[in-house]
């Protein structure tokens, strides 16, 4: 018996068949939503908390605005306890820091700590406030995907000694969750120099990047480089009673041969005490266009004859024209200034 041929429809058929098993698990695959992110712990508020989270009645503090819209933010406990979370911390415009350390300096103005600079070496970071009325803790972290987020967390302490109580080991848990956070996050070693820096900078935005440190004041980008402990071919004295003219004279001329392109927007000064009529160390200061930067820096003569700290204060300027550039230049310097005297000072109250 001849074997009968399968008819050309019979064949779309098939085709068609197989193509429908085929693409089928792909359709769904198309449709299926992408995961939601993950809570991380420390917003992970019905666990932290223990309760279910409700409305928050009080408008978000004024002082987290610059961070954007939360993600979340819930309360309980009778309006006790609240959490507010941003996913994604914004990159801000026209800054020279990073988000992480805009929203960390904004987050602990939020809740008045004195927080240290934030740190491009950290992963995360957590600082809390205590008073009787009660206590604050905000974070930072990065996740998985590279993206910074924030948590700030707040407990005003019942007037119930049991329910106190109670709330104050669910308060333990949130700390918890913060502390893993902080895990891996060290702080910087302080040298003498570095804490009058972050002394004289406290309250203002700023960042640790390597050896540099880097900070924003009157709306300036600046960033301090420290060349540590050395010496002058001139001797400078450490006693301001001991300083002379003609010291100074002969550094300016030093400092114009090392720079020979230089413009002087402020020559080698001696400063005055941070308190007029303390007795304190000598220190001097310089500040001078070069190119396409304001620099400044400052000399601390120690004591005995152990050297000198020198610090310098470096500000890049934006293309512009010629009379603009000189108009920044002038500007800069004023900044630079004020910042190198404030330094300078807050050594003074640090180690004189």
């Amino acid at each position: 018996m001849t074997p009968t041929r399968p008819s050309r429809r019979h064949c779309l058929l098939a085709t068609a068949c197989a193509l429908c098993v085929i693409l089928t698990p792909q359709a769904h695959a198309a449709k299926r939503k992408p995961a939601a992110p993950k809570t991380p712990a420390i917003a992970d508020f019905r666990e932290l908390s223990g309760s279910y989270p409700g409305t928050c009645e009080q408008p978000v503090a004024p002082a987290l605005s610059g961070l954007g819209e939360p993600t979340t933010r819930q309360c309980a406990w009778s309006q006790r306890v609240e959490m507010v979370y941003w996913r994604s911390i914004p990159t801000p415009t026209a800054t020279c820091l990073p988000p992480a350390a805009i929203a960390w300096h904004r987050l602990t103005q939020a809740i008045h700590a004195d927080a240290p600079p934030w740190n491009n070496a950290w992963s995360g970071r957590t600082v809390s406030t205590n008073t009787p009325e009660s206590q604050q803790l905000a974070a930072i972290w990065r996740d998985d995907d590279g993206q910074w987020s924030a948590a700030l967390w707040r407990w005003q302490p019942s007037e119930k000694p049991d329910t106190r109580t109670w709330q104050a080991g669910h308060w333990d848990d949130v700390k918890q969750a913060a502390h893993a956070i902080d895990a891996g996050s060290p702080l910087p070693a302080a040298s003498p120099l570095f804490v009058a820096w972050r002394d004289a900078s406290q309250g203002k935005p700023r960042v640790l990047d390597g050896d540099t440190w880097r900070w924003v004041s009157d709306k300036t980008c600046l960033r301090l480089e420290t060349s540590g402990i050395s010496q002058t071919r001139i001797h400078l004295p450490y006693s301001r009673d001991d300083a002379r003219l003609e010291q100074r004279s002969g550094m300016q001329v030093l400092l114009a041969r090392r720079f020979p392109n230089a413009e002087w927007l402020q020559p080698f000064t001696l400063l005055e005490p941070g308190h007029p009529g303390d007795r304190t160390g000598a220190k001097f200061i310089a500040v001078w266009r070069e190119g396409a930067s304001v620099k400044g820096q400052l000399w601390i003569p120690l004591r005995d004859d152990a050297g000198i700290v020198r610090a310098r204060i470096v500000s890049d300027l934006a293309p512009a024209s010629a009379e603009r550039q000189k108009e920044l230049a002038k500007q800069r310097a004023d900044v630079i200034g004020r910042e190198l005297t404030a330094l300078a000072h807050a050594w003074e109250v640090r180690h004189e």
